[in-house]
């Protein structure tokens, strides 16, 4: 499972067509999308990328948001990631948004920290997802409120509707993948191997554990040095819980690349990926949210064909093509895709010898 769903790798590889267009220069339009429902958050992680936005409790309005998705759909969108600034579920239609988008053929996934998704919401939505991830950072109510700085009993909560959440699945024969994610520090470090056999216990499909990538503009106290060479040998643990029903994807690879000089000097995934923020503000760049150099336009103002189509937009591309990103974010969600385009548009001297 861990090679199939690429989670250390990319996908891009998968959409030739789409590569090919944009090695010719035309204006492509994004393979996929992250969504955010809600500004607002029930939790107040202690390693927040977007904390700097104060949480606003601002929602994505669902028709607006649905008929530029069913536009993009025609112009080559292939799925959307209903994730965001917040908790997705705090906006009460964020159920709605997911099976209208795959009623017109995109797939969707969604990331949650768990506490809101409900039996009820499982039952409504589930089957309308090609994936769901948890973000559940701690192995006990304790460590939970220390890390989320939620509700006394979130973990509690969280893990009662992930064990839902399998449940409906398998009554009703879905196909849905249903992972955990946990974002390995300190804090946590001692409960990522208890966890994982609690998870494999429950059903889910994989447990990924990820490093901590500090989010430039983050007021976060997490120092982004520490040596991640101390947790390695948890790996060769963690893998001992591997079957065919169940995979524990602790993410090594990203981890020895913190801090490694880039392999590109110019970030080149930018035009296969978009991000719709709470406020319908659409921006080139996740790690620059809030800075009106990296914004696209917003949909509350032009349909997002004007916006895709216009100078604006290109000018945004040109500019984050000629930026300096020695310093951008680590570990960026492009960093993958960057370093396969980047050997597209410099492939050396002897490619013709297959």
């Amino acid at each position: 499972m861990a090679d199939e769903l690429r989670i250390d790798s990319h996908k891009l590889i998968l959409h030739p067509e789409r590569v090919a267009k944009w090695l010719e220069g035309d204006n492509i339009y994004p393979i996929c999308i992250e969504i955010s429902p809600s500004g607002s958050c029930n939790h107040r992680c202690v390693f927040c990328g977007l904390d700097y936005l104060g949480y606003r409790p601002a929602f994505l309005d669902k028709d607006l948001i649905l008929k530029n998705l069913k536009v993009m759909k025609e112009k080559g969108l292939k799925s959307i990631v209903v994730a965001g600034e917040g908790e997705p579920l705090l906006n009460k239609n964020t159920p709605s948004i997911i099976n209208g988008a795959k009623d017109f053929g995109l797939d969707v996934a969604m990331s949650s920290n768990g506490v809101l998704f409900s039996k009820e919401i499982a039952k409504e939505c589930l089957g309308s997802l090609t994936w769901i991830r948890f973000s559940v950072n701690a192995g006990s109510d304790k460590t939970h409120q220390i890390v989320h700085q939620g509700g006394a009993e979130d973990f509690s909560k969280a893990v009662i509707n992930i064990e839902s959440g399998v449940a409906v699945k398998r009554d009703n024969k879905l196909k849905t993948t249903i992972g955990v994610q946990m974002l390995l520090i300190p804090e946590n470090a001692h409960e990522v191997v208890g966890f994982a056999k609690n998870l494999k216990e429950i059903g889910v499909d994989y447990f990924t554990v990820k490093p901590f990538s500090k989010h430039p503009k983050s007021t976060c106290t997490i120092d982004p040095a520490f040596d991640y060479r101390v947790y390695l040998d948890m790996e060769e643990e963690l893998k001992e819980l591997n079957s065919e029903e169940y995979q524990v994807i602790f993410r090594s690879s990203s981890m020895k690349k913190k801090a490694k000089e880039k392999c590109y000097d110019k970030c080149y995934g930018i035009p296969f990926w978009a991000y719709i923020d709470s406020n319908a503000e659409i921006w080139a760049c996740i790690a620059y949210i809030g800075d009106e150099n990296f914004s696209f336009g917003n949909l509350k103002d032009n349909n997002i064909v004007d916006i895709w189509e216009s100078e604006n937009k290109k000018k945004v591309v040109n500019r984050i093509l000629n930026m300096d990103i020695t310093n951008c974010r680590e570990l960026c969600r492009l960093d993958e895709i960057n370093k396969y385009l980047h050997e597209l548009k410099n492939p050396g001297g002897h490619v013709n010898f297959i």
